[in-house]
């Protein structure tokens, strides 16, 4: 007898900033409430689909894609007729988000030793080693770039910058003192204390920017209504299940919750049209 379940296709374009392991549950769920099964491909060489390769939702590559916002707003602005917005985003915990609301922050981290030099704001880490992920990361570098700016700041804040990569490497540059500090998505330092040397207790969060718009959840527009409905339906479930949010509490996943294309326009559109702004750029 032939098995008629179907497959559904999924890649996250979100590791290694989110570890693999949150999708790997996502995926489990899926299977678990949808009755399907399941693939996840995991890419970690960009935060959207390769700018050089044929875009895997018209090649009908994928069904459904957890990406950036700056990634899905590229997607938007070349018409991608066939990638959607999967009408919601989780939830993440952070000190800041009392109203549990969707979207990120961006911490700034130095080392506790920093704070026997009388470093207590952003403004005291002028001329000092900055490490970051990447210049694309709104996290990593955009939102310190708009948030100097609006202090009156420029490139000459900067002492020596290095790229680490990942937000993980920048946070581990930070904890052996290799870099005074860094901007780190939250949710990365949320899950990735634990794996730090130490537990990472060296590591002070000197202040905290944003919030960030929510992570967008790209679906296939081929795929038909009631499987959309049906993903929808089982994300939004998580948080009536105490089983799957205790697996999920790890991560900082509190739930997921309704998202739309509003949370990446107005201001949020007026931010990555600044998308030039480099770190390594004088921006005055």
């Amino acid at each position: 007898m032939s098995d008629t379940k179907s497959e559904l296709r999924i890649v996250t374009y979100m590791c290694p900033t989110h570890p693999v392991q949150l999708y790997e549950l996502i995926q489990e769920l899926l299977e678990e409430t949808l009755d399907c099964y399941t693939t996840l491909q995991y890419e970690s060489r960009s935060p959207g689909p390769l700018p050089d390769r044929p875009d895997p939702f018209s090649t009908d590559k994928v069904d459904l894609a957890f990406m950036t916002a700056s990634a899905y707003m590229k997607l938007r602005d070349k018409k991608i007729t066939c990638a959607e917005l999967l009408p919601i985003t989780p939830v993440f915990a952070h000190q800041m988000n009392v109203e549990n609301k969707p979207g990120y922050f961006s911490d700034i981290i130095i080392h506790s030793d920093k704070k026997a030099h009388n470093v207590n704001t952003l403004l005291d880490l002028r001329g000092c080693t900055f490490a970051y992920s990447d210049n694309e990361s709104w996290s990593a570098s955009k939102i310190v770039l708009k948030t100097l700016k609006e202090k009156g700041e420029n490139a000459s804040f900067f002492g020596s910058l290095l790229r680490s990569g990942s937000h993980l490497a920048s946070a581990q540059m930070v904890l052996s003192k290799q870099a005074e500090w860094a901007a780190i998505d939250s949710t990365t330092l949320l899950y990735s204390k634990k794996f730090l040397y130490d537990g990472g207790k060296d590591i002070i969060t000197l202040e905290t920017l944003g919030p960030l718009p929510p992570y967008p959840i790209v679906v296939n527009a081929k795929l038909p209504a009631q499987i959309k409905e049906e993903i929808t339906n089982a994300l939004l479930g998580l948080v009536k299940d105490t089983e799957w949010k205790r697996k999920f509490a790890p991560f900082g996943v509190i739930k997921f919750v309704r998202n739309s294309d509003v949370a990446y326009d107005g201001a949020i559109a007026q931010m990555w049209a600044s998308q030039s702004e480099k770190l390594n750029v004088r921006y005055y």
